[in-house]
């Protein structure tokens, strides 16, 4: 499926150049993108439609709406959704299926380069606030969905559905059944947004079983403050715990969001990431069995990101300087540069 999406993404990038001397070849590039997009909408309806008639009476009544969210909520939202966080996949409504070809340099680590894919089918009709998603497939792992993969310490790949609670009490939850290779896992995600004093704060809370990697779970609390009509600021504390990782995961991030037009923006981030129980393993150090622990800060990131649609509303490209300093290096810089570029099919944004 993969190399299909590519193929077609490879005849849009060679009509790009040259549409601008050709009225015809342009046109030809937005009937296939809109036929492809008519295509995903067109399979999430038949999969609704089939498992409506399978679950309940086919003719339905349209699920009641929510009352919309306040102004805050939707401004920053909205530039989520245009820089395509983990965040806004995670919360978005949307029928969409997004492609992202990306490259990474490093100057102390190799490089390489992926094709991921991700996905998200709603089901209306037949069951309220149900929905297919399709998680960080590469054209390498997509060969292993369905396949065990011993090599894999961890899932890379998923497909399974999601299903959206009602809130209770404030609280929104989401509930994931899925696959990664022939392993199955559950997956539960609470958050409840709160406001106050013009920031918003959203504490999300994770909990994953699996049968190979058993136990998971995580806790981010975002603190978002809009500080113009185009910008917000980001806090983000993490933390997050494996059954079969030793110690804890902590982080800290401050980020700086700018969208002045809807097709373009950057953004600016400080990270600190650590580890309870880190094993200090290192070029002077390389033997795991006599590796010491270390609990303080092992890795210090700043970063800047620009991001733009060009050509076309559903193409971006995404370019990210940034510069390191790891305790496997010794904390000596390892300077890196990010470039990726985005197809967007379906209900764009």
């Amino acid at each position: 499926m993969l190399k299909k999406i590519l193929s077609v993404v490879m005849i849009c990038a060679l009509h790009a150049n040259s549409s601008q001397t050709d009225t015809n070849q342009s046109s030809y590039v937005d009937e296939l993108y809109t036929d492809f997009s008519g295509k995903i909408l067109e399979w999430s309806e038949r999969i609704d439609t089939k498992l409506s008639d399978w679950l309940e009476d086919p003719h339905y009544d349209t699920p009641d709406t929510t009352a919309p969210d306040d102004a805050l909520s939707n401004d920053i939202k909205k530039m989520d959704s245009f820089f395509q966080n983990q965040k806004f996949l995670e919360e978005s409504e949307k029928t969409y299926l997004r492609l992202r070809l990306e490259s990474d340099f490093h100057s102390k680590e190799s490089n390489n380069f992926n094709a991921t894919l991700n996905a998200q089918l709603p089901l209306s009709r037949s069951k309220k606030h149900l929905k297919i998603f399709i998680d960080n497939i590469t054209d390498e792992n997509a060969n292993d969905l369905f396949h065990e993969n011993l090599d894999k310490e961890e899932p890379s790949s998923g497909i399974g559905i999601h299903y959206f609670a009602p809130q209770t009490y404030g609280i929104a939850s989401r509930y994931s059944l899925g696959m990664t290779g022939i392993t199955p896992f559950v997956r539960a995600r609470y958050n409840m947004p709160l406001k106050t004093d013009g920031w918003l704060i959203d504490p999300i809370q994770l909990f994953q079983y699996s049968a190979e990697n058993e136990f998971i779970e995580q806790t981010n609390i975002y603190f978002d403050k809009k500080l113009e009509n185009s910008a917000f600021f980001r806090l983000l504390l993490h933390r997050k715990t494996e059954s079969e990782i030793n110690g804890m995961d902590y982080a800290l991030a401050l980020q700086y969001f700018k969208n002045p037009k809807k097709d373009k923006g950057y953004s600016v981030s400080q990270s600190f990431e650590g580890n309870t129980e880190y094993p200090d393993i290192s070029q002077n150090n390389p033997d795991p069995k006599q590796a010491k622990t270390y609990s303080g800060i092992n890795n210090y990131t700043t970063s800047f990101r620009w991001r733009e649609s060009i050509w076309r509303k559903w193409f971006f490209y995404e370019i990210g300087p940034s510069v390191n300093f790891h305790k496997k290096f010794d904390y000596k810089p390892n300077y890196s540069l990010n470039f990726m570029i985005d197809f967007y099919f379906g209900n764009y944004r």
